[in-house]
Formats: C-alpha cells, sequence, structure tokens
C-alpha cells in the first residue's frame, strides 16, 4: 500500500497589519508548531508529512498551488487563528478550485464556533486537543474510510454535518511526541533581543492555567494546569540545542513559574547536561523574585514578558488582574533589569471598565518615575477574542462594552478597534493609543532598550506615522 501524504499549511497573516506589517513580522512570525506537532502524530502512524509555513515563505497563491501539486498530499491540514481565519478559508477555497483533495482543520476558532463556520471549502473540523483522535482519524482514512464517527471529529455525511461528540481533554502530558522540527524550515526564525538577533523554536512545558483574566481562552485548554515530565521537556531541549542547533527557545506557557519545584528541577537537568542556550518565558509580576531570577539566568533566561494590562485598579478588578498589585511588576522588573533580563510588559487600552480616565492613569503610571523599571510597554487596543470572558461581555454590553463587528479579520491590536467601551468609540480609542505610545516611547529611560530591540529604522518609520495621525487628530 502506497505510503499516504499530508500536506499542512500555515497561511499568511502579517499583511493584515498594514502599516503595522514590518513591526509584527519582526516579533511575530513563530514556527508553527502546532503543525509540527500534527506532522509528528501523521509520520507514527506511517504518513509522509510535508510543512509550508506561508508566512515565512511568502508564495503566491500560484506557487502555493505548485506546491500541493508537486506533493500530491492526500490530505491537506490548515491552522488559522480568529483574527486570520479567513486567510485559511481563502487558501482553502483556492485549492478546492484547483484540486479534489480532503481539507482538515483545528484550533481554538474552529472548537468554538463549529458548525457555523464549517464552510464548504472543509471537510473536516477537529473540536478540542487532537492527539487522541488523529491517529484514529488518519488510520480509518489510510484503510480507505472517511473517517467519520469519530469522537472530536466535525465532518460530512452526504452533505450533512456529522458530529459524534466531544473528546475528554488529556489527563496529562506524560507520552506526548516531540513536534516534527526536522520538517521546518529552522534556521530561517530569528527573534530581536537585546542580545542581538537569534535564531529560535517555540517550546510547552504545560498547559492550561488556574487563572481567569477576562481576555484569555482558558477554557479550550482548561484551567487545570497539565505540565509535562522534567526529564521530557529536557529531552527535547537537547534536540533543539544539539542537535538542530538553534541558540534559543521561548517557553510560551501560559505561566511558566507558576510551580517553583517544577522551575528548579529543569534548572538543575539543564546545568548538569551543561546545554547552551538562551531562553525567554512569561509570567506573573507576583511569581517573579530574586531567587527564580537568579536561578533562570544561570541556565539563559535573557528575557521575560509581564501581563500588566492596566494600571487602574477598577479595572484591573474587572479583568481579573486585581490580584496582583502594581508595586509586584515594579519589582519584577527591577530585579530583572538587576541580572540584565529584559523585559516586555503587554498593557491594553479600551478593556472592560475602562474610561478616558483610567486610560490615561495607566499611560500616568507608565511614564511616573516609579515605573522607571519598566524598560519596555506594548499599548495595544484590547481585542475580545471569541471564546473569552471578555467576548461574552462585551456581546451583553456588560462593564460599558459594545461590540461592533463579527467580521474577525478586523480583531488587530493595532490600527483597529472592534469595541466602544463606556462612550469611547473605536476613533477615541485609536487616537488615545497614538498619544499613548507617544508618550510612553518619549520617556527618555526607553529609547536605548527599544532602539537596541527593535532598530533605529523601524522605530524612526513607527514614530514617524504615529506623530502624523497626532497631527491629523
Amino acid at each position: 500500500m502506497a505510503i499516504r501524504k499530508l500536506l499542512l499549511i500555515y497561511p499568511s497573516w502579517s499583511q493584515n497589519f498594514g502599516e503595522y506589517k514590518g513591526a509584527a513580522k519582526s516579533r511575530s512570525i513563530f514556527p508553527p508548531l502546532n503543525l509540527a506537532y500534527i506532522a509528528s502524530i501523521a509520520e507514527q502512524c506511517g504518513w509522509e508529512a510535508k510543512i509550508i509555513d506561508n508566512e515565512l515563505e511568502e508564495l503566491s497563491d500560484e506557487q502555493l498551488l505548485k506546491k500541493v501539486e508537486g506533493f500530491k498530499p492526500d490530505l491537506i491540514g490548515l491552522t488559522a487563528t480568529t483574527p486570520f481565519f479567513h486567510c485559511a478559508k481563502q487558501i482553502a477555497t483556492s485549492i478546492k478550485k484547483s484540486f479534489d483533495i480532503p481539507i482538515i482543520l483545528g484550533g481554538v476558532h474552529a472548537t468554538y464556533f463549529r458548525q457555523k463556520v464549517f464552510h464548504n471549502v472543509f471537510d473536516y473540523f477537529f473540536i478540542g486537543e487532537c492527539e487522541n483522535t488523529l491517529p484514529a482519524f488518519l488510520n480509518s482514512f489510510a484503510n480507505g474510510h472517511r473517517g467519520l464517527g469519530i469522537m472530536g471529529i466535525m465532518g460530512r455525511d452526504n452533505g450533512r454535518v456529522s458530529f459524534t461528540g466531544e473528546t475528554p481533554m488529556l489527563k496529562d502530558l506524560v507520552g506526548l511526541s516531540w513536534p516534527a522540527r526536522h520538517l521546518l524550515k529552522n534556521d530561517k526564525y530569528f527573534t530581536d533581543t537585546l542580545r542581538g538577533r537569534k535564531n529560535f523554536t517555540v517550546m510547552f512545558t504545560t498547559r492550561g492555567c488556574p487563572f481567569k483574566c477576562v481576555y484569555c481562552a482558558g477554557d479550550y485548554l482548561g484551567y487545570k494546569v497539565r505540565r509535562r515530565p522534567v526529564v521530557d521537556v529536557v529531552g527535547e531541549l537537547c534536540s533543539v540545542v544539539n542537535d538542530l542547533g538553534i541558540e534559543h527557545v521561548y517557553f510560551y506557557d501560559d505561566n511558566f513559574t507558576i510551580n517553583r519545584n517544577y522551575v528548579f528541577d529543569l534548572c538543575d537537568r539543564i546545568k548538569l547536561l551543561d546545554l547552551k542556550f538562551t531562553f525567554e518565558v512569561i509570567t506573573r509580576g507576583d511569581m517573579w523574585d530574586e531567587e527564580i531570577v537568579k536561578r533562570l539566568k544561570e541556565c539563559g533566561l535573557i528575557r521575560v514578558s509581564f501581563g500588566l494590562e492596566t494600571a487602574d485598579p477598577r479595572v484591573r478588578e474587572i479583568i481579573g488582574k486585581g490580584s496582583t498589585p502594581l508595586e509586584a511588576y515594579i519589582e519584577a522588573n527591577r530585579v530583572s533589569n538587576k541580572y540584565g533580563i529584559e523585559t516586555v510588559n503587554t498593557v491594553q487600552l479600551g478593556l472592560p471598565g475602562d474610561t478616558r480616565e483610567s486610560i490615561q492613569a495607566t499611560v500616568d503610571f507608565l511614564t511616573s518615575r516609579k515605573a522607571r523599571s519598566l524598560h519596555f510597554a506594548t499599548f495595544a487596543i484590547s481585542v475580545p477574542l471569541p471564546g473569552t470572558e471578555m467576548y461574552r461581555m462585551a456581546k451583553e454590553g456588560r462593564h460599558g462594552l459594545k461590540l461592533l463587528t463579527e467580521d474577525y479579520s478586523k480583531y488587530q491590536r493595532y490600527g483597529a478597534s472592534v469595541m466602544e467601551v463606556n462612550g469611547l468609540k473605536p476613533d477615541d480609542l485609536l487616537k488615545l493609543q497614538h498619544q499613548g505610545l507617544i508618550k510612553i516611547y518619549s520617556c527618555w529611560w526607553r529609547i536605548i532598550p527599544v532602539l537596541r530591540r527593535f532598530g533605529l529604522k523601524l522605530i524612526l518609520s513607527l514614530i514617524i506615522n504615529e506623530i502624523k495621525k497626532w497631527i491629523k487628530e
């Protein structure tokens, strides 16, 4: 029997950011790890897999179709987050015009909306986690069956949608296959850091988060933290660093330091094996202290991201951040600076309960003397992604929110707003964002870190654009 082939395509998305495309690409072109995990499962099932990252390769429709024709896949798999779901649909539509190849798709958007977005160009949706369902589906398909009737898979039976129910989440992450990074162009993925431009990849040690921030779709991966065994993580690190020669790892867990003992065990094993690489993590300000920073730096930590979001205490309570005081972020940034660790603080405006005064309070905080330890902060417009509590708030009009559109291609953090909040219309929020960005990055203590991170050319182009908008306003 001939070997079956699975072609996995990651759609191009950065064109949606318009004038912010350069900034988006400089920071956000991540290796499509989700497709690499799927490819690994397919290979274990005896399939040949291929990955095309079209955001990286920037293929035209014609070039992409030629790649499809050359590979001759039996199945095509696509992935897409909510703002770029239309990009996946466009690719599927183009493929269907030229080839009669079944197309599968999974992810949060498909899981949340299901039949509502199960367009005719898609043949199968994978609902929720696919590790338990994909092997059965691939084996069924390879044996000449259609894969219908398998839990967690939405398909079509004689034109009617078929879905037999959800598959439960994995109880633990023991025994998960490592992503098939050998199918990625690993030498093409780079990230800018204060230590220079680094070739990098992404890794996870956990799934799930116990905290219920309203802007996060925690329901998708659950509020229980499921953790990979440390020995398994270290084994994958050895493969990444020693076999693939990748120099930087982005641990993309929702909260990397939620379990101190786990972190320290991981550090001990990295030092024991003398692994030489740099890495970055995401965590909360109240779960970051000098002992953790010191141990992680010894193993290669160079950057950390904190979810500050807003400085207004009332809004912090509404969005689920009230238990973490601002002082925790000031101290977390201070101790990071002490050890030479680059920091990123994510900040949003247009959050539930926001007013012109609360947004100004956040800008005032970020430009004050007490915030000097915060060298870098984003200032993004809040996006109510489907599946989040904030989306439900906006749909129901709670905390002053009003959802203006469900055209998800417009759900961008810069240059657009899809909500009103307490009388602040999209144009008002855009003006506040432009003005806030100028004020935040006019602080002298941020100039050098930002220049080192993004480069003079990109920063000047962004500043000029923001000033032009400010003048027009």
